[in-house]
C-alpha cells in the first residue's frame, strides 16, 4: 500500500512522474529482495529452532541475523546508488523522466537500513507466532503515508516542495519510525538480547547458514525485479503511456494480493515450528486451510478487479491511453488471479521446511527464462499488439503454478512417510 499511495501521488503530478515511479519499482525491489529474503531465511531457521526447543540455536540465529542485516544494508546502499541511474538509462529514460526516477530511488536506498533491519525484527516476531505487531505497524504507516506524501510532495508548514523525491522521503521516514518501534518490541519481549554486544560480531559460519536459507528467497525477488526490467524494456516500444499503465496495474494487483502476503507469514511460522517439532500432520492441516481460504478470497478480489477495471485505473490517472492499456492488462490477469495464491503458499511451505531453492528456480523460470525469448518473438520480431505481452505472462504463470503445486505436494508427502 506504500507503493500504491506513492503511485497515486505521482500520478497527480503527470504521466512522466507516474512512469518514473514505475520504472523505479524494479530497482526498489532490490531493497525488498534483501529485506524480505533475509527475513524469510531467518524466520525459517528461528521457527524450526523454536519448534525443536533449541534455545542456543534460536539466540544465535537471532543475533547474527541482525548483524548480517546491518552489513547487508551498507552494501546495498552503496551498490544501489551506483547502478540505479545506468539501469534507468538502459530502459530508455532521459531528461525529466530520468531525473524523476533518480529523485525517487535515491532516498529509498539511503533509507534501506530501516527496511532491512525492520524486516529482521519482523522475522523474530513471526517466528514466535506474532504477525499482528508488524501488521499494526504497517497499517499505521500506511495512514501516515497518506498524510506525509502530499505534504512532502507539495510542501507547506515550513517544509519546501520536494516533488517526487518527497514521496520517497515520506516512506523512508515512516520506515525508520516503524523500525524503532519493532526494535523496542523485540527487545522488550526478550526476543533479542542486547546485553552482550560481542555476540553481534560476525560469525561467518552462522552467516552462511542464514544465507543458505535467505539467498534463494532474495534471488527469487531479484529475478522478479529482472522480470520487471524486461517487461519495461519491451513496453518502451509502445511508449511512456504503456509503462505508466503497467505501473498502475501492478499496484492494483498488489492490493488484490494482500491476503496472499498474510498467508505467507502465517505459513512461515506454523509450518516452520511444526516441522521443527516433527508434526507433519499439522503441516498438512495448515496448508489445506491456507489454500482453501486463499483461493476463495483471491477469486473474490479477482471478480472485483475484472468488473471495476476502468474505475480502478481511473483512481491513478485520467489519461485515456494509460487507462486503455491498463484495462486490457487487468482483463487478462484477473481470471488467473487464483493461481498466485497457490504458488505463494506452496513456496512459503518449502521455505519453512528449509528447502528454499525451489522458490528461486520458479521465479527465474517464470520471470526470465520462459518469457524473454517469447516476448522478443512477439514484440520485436512479429510486432504484436501490447496484449500479447499479457497473454504470454498469464500462460507462463499457469504453467509454473502447476509445476509448483505438484513439486511441493511431493516434498510434503515424502515427509509423511
Amino acid at each position: 500500500m506504500y507503493n500504491v499511495v506513492d503511485t497515486f501521488y505521482a500520478g497527480e503530478i503527470d504521466e512522466t512522474a507516474l512512469a518514473a515511479v514505475g520504472l523505479s519499482f524494479p530497482v526498489f525491489l532490490l531493497v525488498i529482495a534483501a529485506s524480505s529474503g533475509l527475513s524469510r531465511g531467518a524466520a525459517g531457521l528461528i521457527s524450526n529452532a523454536i519448534g525443536a526447543k533449541l534455545k542456543d540455536d534460536q539466540r544465535r540465529y537471532t543475533i547474527q541475523s541482525v548483524s548480517l542485516a546491518a552489513f547487508l544494508a551498507i552494501v546495498l546502499t552503496v551498490v544501489g546508488l551506483s547502478i540505479a541511474s545506468p539501469i534507468f538509462q538502459i530502459l530508455g529514460a532521459s531528461g525529466d523522466y530520468l531525473q524523476m526516477a533518480n529523485d525517487y530511488i535515491g532516498p529509498i536506498f539511503l533509507g534501506s537500513v530501516f527496511f532491512i533491519l525492520g524486516s529482521v525484527c519482523n522475522a523474530l516476531l513471526t517466528s514466535s507466532g506474532d504477525t499482528r505487531t508488524y501488521g499494526s505497524v504497517l497499517v499505521v504507516g500506511f495512514f501516515l503515508n497518506l498524510i506525509l506524501d502530499p505534504w512532502f510532495l507539495y510542501g507547506g508548514y515550513g517544509l519546501p516542495s520536494m516533488g517526487v523525491a518527497g514521496i520517497a522521503w515520506a516512506t523512508v521516514l515512516i520506515q525508520s519510525c516503524g523500525f524503532a518501534y519493532l526494535l523496542w518490541t523485540v527487545i522488550r519481549r526478550g526476543l533479542l538480547e542486547v546485553d552482550d554486544f560481542l555476540a553481534f560480531m560476525p560469525e561467518f559460519k552462522t552467516w552462511w547458514q542464514i544465507a543458505v536459507q535467505a539467498l534463494p528467497a532474495t534471488f527469487n525477488i531479484i529475478s522478479i525485479a529482472i522480470g520487471f526490467f524486461a517487461i519495461n524494456w519491451f513496453l518502451k516500444h509502445y511508449g511512456v503511456d504503456a509503462v505508466a499503465a503497467y505501473t498502475v496495474t501492478t499496484r492494483v494487483e498488489q492490493i488484490a494480493l494482500m491476503p496472499t502476503f498474510g498467508l505467507y507469514a502465517a505459513i512461515m511460522a506454523m509450518v516452520g515450528q511444526n516441522n521443527g517439532a516433527g508434526k507433519v500432520s499439522r503441516i498438512w492441516e495448515t496448508m489445506r486451510f491456507c489454500v482453501r481460504y486463499g483461493v476463495i478470497v483471491n477469486v473474490a478480489m479477482a471478480v472485483l478487479m475484472f468488473v471495476f477495471a476502468p474505475q480502478l485505473m481511473g483512481i491513478f490517472t485520467e489519461d485515456p491511453e494509460v487507462i486503455r492499456y491498463g484495462v486490457i492488462c487487468l482483463y487478462v490477469f484477473a481470471p488467473i488471479h487464483w493461481s498466485y495464491i497457490l504458488t505463494a503458499t506452496h513456496i512459503a511451505m518449502l521455505q519453512a521446511l528449509k528447502r528454499p531453492a525451489y522458490g528461486f528456480f520458479e521465479a527465474v523460470m517464470r520471470k526470465i527464462i520462459l518469457p524473454l525469448p517469447i516476448l522478443w518473438l512477439l514484440v520485436i520480431y512479429l510486432c504484436k499488439d501490447i496484449q500479447w505481452i499479457w497473454y504470454c505472462n498469464a500462460a507462463i504463470q499457469l504453467l509454473m503454478t502447476t509445476v509448483t503445486v505438484i513439486y511441493a505436494r511431493k516434498v510434503l508427502a515424502g515427509l509423511s512417510k
